[in-house]
């Protein structure tokens, strides 16, 4: 029985995994194959230290602590959407013959199923990982090399080990989380909804999009330091911060068509409609506001805000266009973008404010009452 399960469970699990992430594993995999292989080094190097420089990166990740730090995060990161995944599909109604028939063997049977699950996912990993610990302890880096086995190991553990109790969980009603019960009673804004959704069911979303804008704006004041005060370098900053909000702004607009597609038929003018739904972004984006009017003057401050509103709005406009899908979306905003930055070097940064809003308000008063609904 318990080998017809292991198989059972790694066609369910690893293979659908691997389905589901060719995408992306392909990319990691070619650009760190394209890294070592046929990277070339700047100015003239010696052969003895070809290899050296062509395994950089490799020998930095086990003899630099903080090269090390990355590595690690990133295998939390793969062991979290690798864990996400296996919870994911447990919670599908065609699955639920596991909770009657795979969980009636021993908890320690099950949870070894669940860790070569769980490494089987870890396959890509490992070959990387163990192909650094060679490289480390080729070069004598043997702490670093055996810390990197280690942690991963312990992921997987605790990957399994959680898998292992929500398999023998009894299936319990979705109880509403604090957000819902503190503001049951509220009288909501059908133009804030959104942002209730954001922080019911996308706060994970919501907290790398802020770690994003943080990173940008550490970066850029740490680039350019002696450039703190330069009002186009704070713009691109801004320009910067709403080009990593613009997820928000996509799952607004799927929001939007599954659960307001009633909203043209309220009596609410186009302006209205048009400039309300801007409160989402006044509470999704008052860490940045807040940054804003606390760091610049009473002058510098309040451009910089409107600036990033009418540069969302923009955004959002676009997706009301006909036809248009993420790939063509995320064109027009990285061509937008690029041309915010062409305004902003030669000084015409303000000019961006006015003209922002009249091409949002022109493309959205024509496409408003468009059927053009986005493919979820």
């Amino acid at each position: 029985m318990f080998p017809l399960s292991n198989v059972a469970l790694r066609k369910i699990f690893v293979d659908g995994f691997y389905r589901t992430h060719a995408g992306m594993l392909v990319f990691v995999f070619v650009m760190l194959i394209s890294y070592c292989l046929f990277i070339n080094t700047l100015g003239t190097v010696r052969p003895e230290q070809i290899d050296f420089w062509q395994f950089f990166f490799t020998i930095s990740l086990v003899s630099n602590p903080l090269i090390m730090a990355f590595y690690l995060v990133a295998s939390l990161l793969y062991g979290y959407k690798s864990l996400k995944y296996v919870l994911n599909q447990l919670a599908l109604p065609q699955l639920e013959f596991l909770y009657y028939s795979f969980t009636s063997s021993s908890k320690k049977q099950q949870f070894l199923s669940w860790s070569k699950v769980l490494a089987y996912i870890f396959i890509p990993v490992w070959c990387f990982t163990l192909y650094a610990v060679v490289i480390g302890l080729v070069f004598g880096f043997y702490l670093i090399s055996i810390g990197i086995l280690f942690f991963q190991l312990l992921l997987i553990i605790a990957g399994a080990y959680i898998i292992l109790k929500e398999s023998n969980r009894l299936i319990e009603s979705s109880k509403p989380n604090w957000l819902i019960r503190v503001s049951r009673k509220w009288n909501k804004s059908v133009f804030l909804l959104y942002t209730f959704q954001v922080f019911n069911r996308s706060k994970l979303a919501y907290l790398l999009t802020k770690l994003l804008s943080w990173v940008l704006i550490s970066s850029v004041f740490m680039l350019f330091s002696d450039l703190e005060d330069n009002f186009r370098l704070l713009m691109l900053i801004i320009s910067s911060i709403v080009v990593a909000h613009v997820v928000l702004i996509y799952q607004e607009k799927i929001f939007n068509d599954r659960y307001l597609s009633f909203l043209p038929n309220f009596p609410f003018s186009k302006p209205k409609v048009f400039f309300s739904f801007c409160l989402n972004y006044l509470i999704l984006l008052l860490p940045e506001i807040c940054w804003i009017f606390t760091r610049f003057g009473p002058i510098t401050s309040p451009e910089l805000a409107v600036f990033a509103f009418s540069a969302i709005l923009l955004f959002r406009s676009l997706l009301l266009l006909n036809e248009i899908q993420v790939k063509g979306f995320l064109i027009g905003v990285f061509c937008l973008f690029f041309l915010f930055y062409v305004f902003i070097m030669f000084g015409l940064g303000l000019m961006l404010i006015p003209l922002n809003i009249v091409v949002a308000w022109l493309v959205f008063r024509r496409n408003y009452l468009n059927d053009n609904y986005i493919d979820i």
